[in-house]
């Protein structure tokens, strides 16, 4: 076996990929994937230029290629990440998984990687069923998607050739962007597996499978397509210790190597020395593959920049004084336009009616229509923006999302609900949902770590999770969140009939993990009590004390030592009945008669009053949630069809499951506190609302406030967006993150209407009449950080430019990393000596960032302020008194900035 061409041909895989490298230039998009090929290239020959400096001419090279094959077949794979690849038995290859502190602990082979996304790399084929003709997949026009939003390909039906060898060709367009070909036919029917009909018209009336006498077969046709959509799914990950990790395994590889499976029988010189170049051309090879892994691990984690932020309110929110600029502002009919489309107004809607009619007052205003001048004016006239706001949306990787989110949100958020992919590979499925295993494991651990860490002490998570991966999902909960923190699983009842054509059992229920924070801190809220649980209790002898019921004097166990007979005053005599034992003393029950505390009925019987005024004022929360009680999957595709499209998400879970979580793991919490302030207008700090009370009722100058503390939701997988409608409802701050395109289709449009005061859902119940604010936002991906890398690795000195003064970044580039980050050199401002290095967000090559919203994300500040400052330059007011403008981003002043452009 030739091992040097086998162990280069490994590396190929891991740095070029054997299905990426195929590609066309065409098949990929202009991607930060993209870019980190032609840069992984440029690595692998750097890697195989250290190789054959160190090796070539070596009389055992054929030796050290063997080991080096041997040893790294097992860990570099084409996803280009290391890890337990390829373990069989026969290798004998181990892994770390014991502590002291426990005696079991999970064990996946992607455990200590980061997961960036799935995806299904397509290129051009040509299938054929072997017999009368073939199926010719171009995908040249296929792009591949950025982050991890599943990839819906389409087919589109061109024509039927004659191939060079007589062959009928059935021509097929492959793409994932709807807009192209506008003038092809559809293969298939929308959201379905089944051909179109238009397809099916086209093949039948076809004059070269007519001339050919070519009949095609729907279902042998079906399996080609199926064959084709089989191509290589590839996850991507990223080794959060790369080099620590293959230099462990590699020490035991050749331990093992050396006691049990070398052929040595004799030390020498020689020997030792030639087993120690192995070790060190090795750990050199190890530490190159570590390197890069740190560069893109460096990538994942950096501060992303928030961009293209925009704000709503309704109306009643606003200034009246802004009323005149709003509606005379050249995007106000781009709003009504909106407004009209969301069904909010009908067509004879005029900008008069705005103010004038009542029903109005709780539109939606999205200040994307707006000039920057009147959007500046609208966010200008609060005294503070973060306190009007309700929630805040981020379309992001949720990982990049948490990762942003945590200096401001650490230790307070009260409540986290998630319902992740189940990994049913459901082609429904908005997300990517057929990961193996292990990749699942990690997609959510990598979450729930970051989550975890946002939750406040008496905080709690509940996720949704089906029987596929729930026993998994418990186990990994137990490893983030503590065993000792599990409070419950409960049991929802989300389909009310079973379905016949179930191959085993057709199943009903979902599962509902719950985790709190710290055991010792948490407790639930209670349900309300019922009408039916108050009804047990009447007041037929006109108590005082009020309504009660009766409850027995006996329990079912005791003491035989206990028994006793007692005589009360009125000359009734009790005892237990047989088998029976008295629930109270002797002398108890005697102070309970003098407490008018017993009830002596017609029939001769005697029972203690148990008084409504004294018992839970709730309900104890259960584990089983039926569907009348938490709604049903039906009744959230109901509450969705609603209010948007029928159709526009997959089974959204409803509205009154999200409120009962809601309601006993939060409670929006009044308490007084005084405050010595000697003036009475108080404003809002952001923590929630300060109700002033008339001085003079209390004789003293200071005032008497109430704090109204209001807790935080989050869920960072947000879907169709039901945590956030019912977060808004109930009176709860939320936050929402969610990557796929229905960001702006469904969740937007949702929580405006929402705001609007539609009525679903939930809305009737909680008596939810419309009004409120929220803010979203985009940010940078990973693959957008990606683009903008470079291979610098061969550069020692910055590359000279006309006027080496003008050079950006010049001071800060690190000569000797691999990757160096473009943005570095275009949104610095020019460096002097003596002068400020400040980041430069007047360019074009800004693209819709928002550096003051990065700044809150990066620093944990609070936006109170946005306008435009007596020159027009864009600047922000935060919560700790900071004034920043675009005119003074000073990376001395503010450090943590330089970790957006250069990284660690």
């Amino acid at each position: 076996m030739n091992y040097k061409k086998a162990f280069y041909s490994k590396l190929e895989d891991c740095y070029l990929g054997v299905k990426i490298k195929d590609f066309e230039e065409g098949n990929i998009a202009k991607s930060g994937f993209s870019n980190l090929l032609q840069i992984k290239e440029q690595y692998f020959n750097h890697i195989k230029a250290y190789l054959d400096s160190q090796i070539e001419g070596e009389l055992q090279s054929h030796d050290i290629y063997n080991k080096l094959f041997t040893f790294f077949d097992s860990y570099l794979n084409e996803s280009g990440t290391p890890f337990f690849n390829d373990t069989p038995a026969y290798k004998n290859i181990y892994a770390k998984i014991y502590t002291n502190s426990k005696d079991t602990s999970l064990f996946y082979k992607t455990q200590n990687l980061y997961y960036v996304k799935s995806d299904t790399l397509y290129q051009s084929l040509t299938l054929s069923d072997e017999q009368s003709y073939e199926v010719v997949f171009d995908a040249s026009e296929y792009k591949q998607n950025a982050d991890n939003t599943k990839n819906k390909i389409i087919f589109k039906f061109v024509n039927v050739e004659i191939n060079d060898e007589g062959k009928a060709q059935i021509l097929i367009k492959v793409s994932n962007q709807k807009d192209l070909f506008p003038n092809l036919n559809n293969v298939f029917k929308q959201n379905s597996n089944e051909f179109s009909e238009e397809f099916l018209k086209d093949l039948k009336q076809n004059t070269i499978l007519k001339d050919s006498k070519i009949k095609i077969n729907e279902e042998e046709l079906k399996k080609i397509f199926r064959s084709y959509k089989k191509q290589s799914e590839i996850d991507f990950f990223i080794h959060k210790n790369a080099t620590a990790f293959l230099r462990e395994q590699f020490d035991l590889w050749m331990f093992g190597y050396l006691y049990k499976e070398s052929a040595i029988q004799e030390w020498n010189p020689e020997i030792i020395a030639h087993l120690q170049r192995i070790k060190n051309i090795a750990y050199e090879v190890i530490k190159l593959i570590g390197d890069f892994e740190n560069e893109l691990k460096a990538v994942w984690l950096k501060p992303k920049f928030a961009k293209k932020t925009e704000y709503v309110f309704s109306v009643d929110k606003l200034n009246p004084n802004l009323m005149d600029s709003i509606t005379n502002d050249k995007g106000f009919k781009s709003q009504i336009k909106e407004w009209q489309e969301l069904n909010l107004v009908d067509e004879d809607f005029k900008k008069e009616d705005l103010l004038s009619d009542e029903k109005y007052k709780f539109l939606p205003l999205d200040t994307k229509h707006f000039t920057k001048e009147t959007k500046y004016k609208i966010l200008s006239s609060f005294e503070n923006l973060e306190s009007v706001l309700n929630g805040e949306l981020i379309k992001a990787d949720n990982f990049q999302a948490l990762n942003s989110l945590m200096p401001k949100y650490q230790g307070k958020v009260d409540l986290i609900y998630i319902d992740p992919p189940y990994n049913t590979g459901s082609d429904g499925f908005i997300y990517a949902d057929n990961f193996n295993h292990t990749s699942w494991l990690s997609m959510i651990n990598n979450r729930l770590e970051l989550s975890k860490e946002l939750l406040n002490d008496k905080g709690s998570m509940f996720i949704s999770i089906d029987d596929k991966e729930q026993a998994r999902l418990k186990l990994v909960c137990d490893e983030v969140f503590g065993e000792e923190n599990f409070v419950a699983n409960f049991v929802w009842q989300g389909k009310y009939t079973t379905s016949n054509d179930a191959k085993y059992a057709s199943n009903q229920n979902e599962n509902i993990f719950c985790f709190s924070s710290n055991i010792d801190r948490f407790s639930f809220n209670l349900l309300a009590r019922t009408e039916s649980m108050d009804a047990a209790y009447k007041n037929p002898d006109n108590d005082p004390k009020g309504a009660w019921k009766a409850t027995p004097l006996h329990a079912k166990s005791g003491s035989e030592n206990n028994l006793y007979t007692i005589t009360f005053p009125n000359g009734i005599s009790w005892s237990a009945p047989k088998g029976r034992y008295p629930r109270y003393s002797k002398e108890r029950l005697m102070e309970i008669y003098f407490e008018n505390g017993l009830y002596f009925n017609k029939n001769g019987g005697i029972d203690k009053k148990t008084y409504l005024s004294e018992v839970k004022q709730g309900k104890t929360i259960g584990t089983f949630w039926s569907y009348q009680e938490a709604g049903s999957t039906h009744e959230g595709n109901e509450d969705l069809a609603s209010i948007l499209d029928k159709g526009v998400f997959e089974n959204p879970k409803p509205e009154k499951l999200l409120k009962r979580i809601c309601e006993i793991a939060t409670k929006v919490d009044s308490k007084a506190e005084v405050f010595e302030m000697r003036n009475c207008g108080f404003q809002d700090k952001g923590e929630g609302s300060l109700v002033s009370l008339n001085d003079q009722d209390f004789g003293v100058e200071s005032a008497i406030c109430r704090l109204k503390t209001t807790p935080i939701v989050l869920d960072f997988f947000a879907g169709s967006g039901t945590t956030l409608a019912v977060a808004q409802k109930l009176g709860r701050k939320w936050l929402g993150v969610e990557m796929g395109e229905h960001f702006y289709n469904v969740i937007i449009p949702r929580l405006k209407k929402v705001i609007a005061g539609f009525q679903s859902g939930i809305s009737k119940e909680c008596a939810y009449q419309g009004g409120g604010a929220f803010r979203y936002y985009e940010l940078e991906s990973y693959e957008e950080a990606l683009s903008h890398c470079e291979y610098v690795l061969e550069c020692k000195e910055p590359q000279k430019v006309e006027n080496k003064n003008n050079y950006k970044g010049k001071d800060y580039a690190k000569c000797e990393a691999i990757l160096d980050y473009r943005k570095s050199r275009k949104l610095i401002d020019k460096l002097h000596k003596g002068e400020s290095v400040c980041l430069d967000m007047h360019t074009e090559y800004r693209q819709d960032f928002d550096i003051f919203q990065t700044i809150a994300n990066l620093m944990g500040w609070k936006i109170k302020r946005l306008f435009l400052d007596s020159k027009g330059i864009e600047s922000c007011e935060f919560d700790n008194g900071e004034i920043v403008s675009l005119d003074s981003l000073d990376l001395a002043k503010y450090p943590k900035l330089k970790n957006l452009i250069w990284w660690e």
